[in-house]
């Protein structure tokens, strides 16, 4: 319940808001942070946000994943190497990725806000990962980069090929959400939100296509607009 006010009116009413929980994610027993998020689609995150985050290179790493109240816990293979990815390391190896044409990702966008939970609370960010079959599927969270961690564990989770994929988000594309992708080997990354500096100059450097800006018939391609299958050689040269 909350006091509105409207010019000079003034309400109690009762207001709709984005629930958040913590979660405390260990790996094999050992803290390795507390996290604040939605409580929805746990696993489709622990999954995401080790592989997004450099803990492991695979879904075969995992050897159990526990999840139960506000604890996660995840046993790690022995072969697998736990130590994190410098925040800012830059993949050397350029992603190859798929191509698309701009009207599919301005419906991917469209798809992307057809959210009742967007709409009435106003709290949260979304993932879309879309297919080359056109299949979808989209994430909700009060974070961004948890967002995109629930969309990278989906598709691993569901064997979908990461490098197959485009993804699209409401945000601010930061240059963390930038490494997301490059780690996970996603190639094409659009959102309704602008790009940061560094998102740019990384984007750039390990080969992922970047689109700030979408609305209605309207983007900024940042990067690498080469994979936008219907522009003309022209538009594309720098």
């Amino acid at each position: 319940m909350c006091i509105r006010v409207d010019g000079e009116n003034r309400s109690v009413v009762w207001d709709s808001v984005a629930e958040e929980r913590q979660l405390e994610l260990r790996i094999n027993g050992d803290l390795l942070r507390r996290v604040t998020l939605s409580p929805c689609h746990i696993r489709e995150f622990v999954v995401g946000h080790l592989l997004s985050e450099g803990y492991m290179g695979a879904l075969e790493d995992i050897a159990a994943i526990h999840i139960e109240g506000h604890l996660a816990d995840v046993t790690l293979r022995p072969a697998c190497d736990q130590k994190r990815t410098e925040k800012h390391t830059v993949h050397s190896e350029k992603t190859e990725g798929l191509a698309v044409r701009t009207d599919t990702v301005f419906r991917a966008m469209r798809m992307l806000l057809d959210s009742d939970a967007h709409r009435i609370t106003g709290g949260f960010h979304r993932a879309g990962v879309f297919c080359e079959d056109g299949t979808a599927w989209m994430a909700e969270d009060i974070g961004r980069h948890n967002a995109m961690d629930k969309a990278i564990g989906h598709c691993l989770l569901e064997r979908i090929d990461l490098s197959r994929v485009f993804v699209v988000m409401t945000s601010r594309i930061s240059s963390g959400l930038t490494l997301k992708c490059s780690r996970a080997g996603i190639s094409i990354l659009a959102s309704r939100g602008a790009p940061t500096s560094l998102a740019l100059e990384i984007a750039d450097a390990v080969g992922i296509t970047l689109m700030g800006f979408v609305r209605e018939e309207r983007m900024n391609i940042y990067t690498h607009p080469e994979r936008l299958a219907d522009l003309s050689p022209t538009s594309t040269a720098k």
